[in-house]
């Protein structure tokens, strides 16, 4: 699950993480023609650029904000411009609550077996010497031992390899993102927060699929390390430069970097991703975004940015329903 969990599951320091992470571009890498061939793509995408919106129907005014999980000094200046419509709003809508982060990891460290293999045969037994080597030594380089990486079920494996090395030891700090930011603040002005899924519907997709699939997912993020640093930085340069599109685009030019990797495959794992954690929730959320606007005259919705663009894009899709939507 590589793009999502660029976008999702790596946490920095502000600071001096942020800084480790500051290095060569991937984007930079590529020839002329691929630069050109992204641009176009991004050009045809609805909603491509921006990380803030509004949308209005009626008398119901939707404050959109399209956020990056990753902690960064710089989300101070989109914090400082999206509080006075949180100050005035009747809820904040975003993917999970600080309750709900704090029962979904009680839940996972009273079920182990969620994320660890706890009988049977563990990794090294089920993979080839060669993968399985591979896989040791990226999350060696993430300060994961290759003893508890062997014991580790494939998925939340593949979470921990989408982390880039430069930014793994900032895991411990517990800091979020602009996301946590936007909930602190809601706490301090008194706006109530609500989500827009349960969490259980997260780990559940990102948990699903048999013991065979999730290795496939697993041998699919085998990226360089380094090669996954140079993806970060781009990611986080095209979110505060307002191009999520750009970010989530070029990560379909990596599968030439993945060792012994089909790239059909590639695709098709892709295009299952984008459908299961972009699409399908994205298509859910409408409904609870609309029945929070019959209750609420002004509300504040927070998600991934690369919830935001495309077909079907939240803002695509409120446009579909009558909404519309304006850059802010």
């Amino acid at each position: 699950m590589l793009r999502a969990a660029l976008f999702s599951a790596a946490l920095f320091l502000p600071n001096w993480a942020h800084a480790l992470c500051n290095g060569p571009s991937f984007w930079d890498t590529l020839p002329p023609a691929d630069q050109n061939e992204l641009l176009d793509k991004v050009t045809a995408t609805p909603f491509s650029a921006g990380n803030l919106w509004q949308a209005t129907n009626g008398d119901a005014t939707l404050t959109i904000v399209g956020t990056m999980h990753l902690p960064n000094p710089r989300h101070d200046v989109m914090l400082d411009r999206t509080l006075p419509f949180l100050a005035d709003a009747g809820v904040l809508l975003v993917e999970a609550t600080l309750e709900d982060q704090r029962a979904m990891q009680t839940y996972m460290a009273r079920n182990p077996d969620i994320m660890a293999i706890t009988d049977g045969p563990t990794l090294p037994e089920l993979l080839d010497q060669a993968t399985w080597a591979s896989i040791r030594d990226a999350a060696t380089s993430r300060g994961v031992p290759g003893f508890m990486a062997a014991k580790m079920k494939p998925w939340f494996l593949s979470m921990a390899l989408s982390i880039p090395p430069c930014a793994m030891t900032a895991m411990t700090s517990g800091e979020g993102g602009l996301d946590n930011m936007l909930l602190e603040s809601a706490a301090d002005l008194g706006v109530p927060v609500a989500p827009l899924e349960p969490w259980q519907d997260m780990l559940d997709l990102l948990s699903m699929g048999t013991f065979e699939e999730q290795i496939d997912a697993l041998r699919m993020g085998l990226l360089d390390p380094d090669v996954l640093d140079t993806i970060v930085v781009t990611l986080t340069h095209f979110y505060f430069a307002g191009q999520s599109a750009m970010g989530w685009y070029i990560t379909e030019y990596t599968k030439g970097l993945i060792p012994d990797l089909d790239p059909v495959q590639f695709d098709e794992q892709l295009a299952q991703i984008e459908q299961l954690l972009l699409i399908d929730r994205n298509i859910n959320w409408i409904p609870v975004i609309e029945d929070a606007a019959e209750t609420h005259d002004k509300i504040v919705i927070a998600f991934g940015a690369a919830h935001l663009f495309g077909d079907f894009g939240v803002l695509n899709l409120l446009e579909q329903n009558g909404w519309a939507i304006s850059p802010l």
